[in-house]
C-alpha cells in the first residue's frame, strides 16, 4: 500500500474527538474479502473512488446480509449517489465530517438511516425543500466547512502500514506520508471531477493547524510529505509562510503543480524558493503535446508552458512527473504525433540532469465531470442527470456543449468496470483493467470520431514501450 485514505482518518478523528470508539481496515492490505470484515462494530463507514465501484458494492450487499447500519462516502458516492443508494441506507456526497456525525446520532437513537432528516439543512445551497427530499431519499450532503481549522488532524496511528518514498537531492529515499492544506480548485479540466468534489472555491487549513500536522507527521518519523492539494503552489503568499515550517521541521516535499500557475507567479525563481525550501518532485498534467486538446479540455495551459516549466525544473534539481492522457475529445493520429514528438524533443532525447518520470493514462470518463455530463445529455441517457449530478463544476451559464463532443463512451463496459461483477469479453475482470500500466493490460473503454478503442489502445502501448525503453519510470 502507499497513499492512506486521508477523508477515512479525518473521519476517525472526528468520531474519537465525539467520544466513539473507532476501529480501521484498509482492504487491500491483506487483500481481503467483505465477509473477511470484522463482526464487531454498530455500524460501518466505507468510502472509495469509482474504480473500486464493484468492492463497494460487494461490501454494501456483505453489510445488507448482517444487518448492520452502514454509510458510504468518498467520491463514488457523491459521483454515483443513487446507484451507491442500492447497496448502502445512506450515502454521503462530499464532505462526510458533519454528515457522519448526524449518522451516528441517528443510529444510536434507533432510528433508520434512509430517513435521516432535520432542520439543520436549512443552510443547504440547494434549499430547503431540495435538500429534504434528498435527504428522504437517504442520500445527503452538508454545507462546505467554511473554516477548515476546526477539523481536527487525521488520525495517523495506522500511516507506517503505507510506505510511500520520496528521494532527497542526494538520491536517499526518506519515508513520507500525505497530506492536504486546502480543500477545492478554481480551474476548469473538463475531465477532472475534482470541482465536483469540492467545489470551485479553495478553502485553506490555517497555517497553524498545518504547523499542528506538521509537527505530527514528524512525531511519527516521517521525513518527506506528499501534498495533495490540486494546485499547492497557487497561493505564493500563504507557500511561503508554509515553507518557514517546512524548512524548521526539516520535511522534504512533493506537489501537484500547474505551469501556468508557475509561470504568473515568478516562473523559475518561484519553484527555486520552494526547492530551498523541500521541494523535490512535481507532478505536472501536461494531458497532451496537442494544443488543440488542451483547448478541447480547457486546461488553460499551453504546451509550451509545459516544456518551459520542464526545463526550469531540471536546471534547478527537481524531479517532474508528467501525465499524459491518451483518448481526450478530439484525439487523432495527429494529435498523438504531437504528443510523440513532444515527448521525444523534451524528454526521450534530451540530456536531464534530473531523472524525471512519466505517465501515459488511458483516459476513463468520470460521472461528475464536464465531460461526462455533456456526453450522456447529448445521448439522452439518464433523463434525471439533473438529480444526479448538480453544477458545482461550473460558471453559472456555462453550456454543456462548448467543446468537441465527437467521442463515444462503450456504456456496457463502463457499467461493467464501475458497477458489477461479472467478466467482460475474453474473460478480463473489471479490477484487471489499467488506466495506465504494463504494455497490453490497458483497456481503453473510449474512442473518438478519428479513432477506435483499438487504434487508441495501439497508439498509448507504442508510446509507452518508448519511453519504458528511453528508462523513464513512471
Amino acid at each position: 500500500m502507499v497513499f492512506p485514505p486521508l477523508g477515512l482518518w479525518w473521519l476517525w478523528s472526528v468520531l474519537e474527538q465525539a467520544g466513539h470508539e473507532v476501529g480501521f481496515v484498509d482492504m487491500s492490505e491483506h487483500n481481503l474479502e467483505p465477509e473477511d470484515i470484522p463482526n464487531d462494530f454498530d455500524a460501518y463507514m466505507v468510502s472509495g473512488t469509482s474504480p473500486q465501484g464493484r468492492e463497494i458494492r460487494k461490501l454494501g450487499v456483505e453489510f445488507q446480509r448482517r444487518g448492520v447500519p452502514a454509510v458510504l462516502g468518498g467520491p463514488h458516492a457523491t459521483n454515483y449517489p443513487r446507484n451507491s443508494r442500492k447497496y448502502y441506507p445512506l450515502v454521503v456526497r462530499r464532505e462526510g465530517e458533519q454528515a457522519v456525525l448526524k449518522a451516528m446520532s441517528h443510529i444510536e437513537n434507533g432510528e433508520p438511516l434512509e430517513y435521516l432528516s432535520d432542520e439543520d439543512l436549512a443552510g443547504s445551497r440547494d434549499g430547503d425543500a431540495k435538500a429534504a427530499e434528498k435527504y428522504r431519499r437517504g442520500i445527503i450532503e452538508e454545507p462546505f466547512i467554511a473554516d477548515l481549522g476546526t477539523v481536527p488532524v487525521p488520525n495517523r496511528s495506522y500511516a507506517h502500514h503505507y510506505h510511500y518514498d520520496l528521494a532527497d537531492e542526494t538520491g536517499n529515499q526518506r519515508r513520507g506520508t500525505t497530506m492536504f492544506t486546502s480543500r477545492g480548485c478554481p480551474k476548469r479540466c473538463d475531465f477532472c471531477d475534482s470541482p465536483n468534489l469540492w467545489s470551485r472555491m479553495v478553502r485553506y487549513t490555517p497555517v497553524p493547524k498545518l504547523v499542528e500536522e506538521f509537527q505530527q507527521i514528524k512525531n511519527l518519523g516521517f521525513d518527506a510529505i506528499q501534498f495533495y492539494d490540486d494546485i499547492l503552489p497557487i497561493n505564493p503568499r500563504r507557500v511561503r509562510e508554509m515553507c518557514a515550517y517546512l524548512k524548521q521541521f526539516g520535511l522534504i516535499w512533493r506537489c501537484f503543480c500547474r505551469v501556468d500557475i508557475i509561470t504568473k507567479h515568478g516562473g523559475k525563481d518561484y519553484l527555486q524558493f520552494m526547492y530551498d525550501h523541500g521541494l523535490r518532485e512535481v507532478l505536472i498534467g501536461a494531458e497532451s503535446g496537442s494544443q488543440r486538446i488542451l483547448d478541447n479540455i480547457h486546461k488553460e495551459t499551453k504546451v509550451e508552458q509545459n516544456a518551459t516549466v520542464l526545463e526550469w525544473c531540471d536546471q534547478i534539481g527537481i524531479r517532474c512527473k508528467l501525465s499524459f492522457i491518451i483518448g481526450l475529445p478530439g484525439e487523432t493520429r495527429e494529435t498523438l504525433e504531437e504528443t510523440k514528438q513532444f515527448l521525444r524533443r523534451h524528454l526521450l532525447r534530451v540530456n536531464h540532469r534530473v531523472q524525471h518520470k512519466v505517465d501515459l493514462c488511458s483516459y476513463i470518463p468520470m460521472a461528475g465531470t464536464p465531460i461526462y455530463k455533456a456526453v450522456m445529455r447529448k445521448r439522452e441517457e439518464g433523463s434525471d442527470i439533473e438529480e444526479e449530478f448538480d453544477s458545482y463544476g461550473y460558471h453559472p451559464g456555462e453550456s454543456f456543449f462548448d467543446f468537441d463532443l465527437q467521442w463515444n463512451v462503450d456504456a456496457a463496459l463502463m457499467d461493467n468496470f464501475f458497477y458489477e461483477p461479472e467478466t467482460l469479453d475474453g474473460g478480463l475482470k473489471p479490477d484487471e483493467i489499467f488506466y495506465k500500466g504494463r504494455v497490453g493490460a490497458v483497456r481503453q473503454i473510449v474512442s473518438t470520431s478519428a479513432l477506435g478503442r483499438e487504434e487508441l489502445q495501439k497508439a498509448r502501448d507504442e508510446m509507452e514501450m518508448e519511453v519504458r525503453a528511453a528508462g523513464f519510470p513512471y
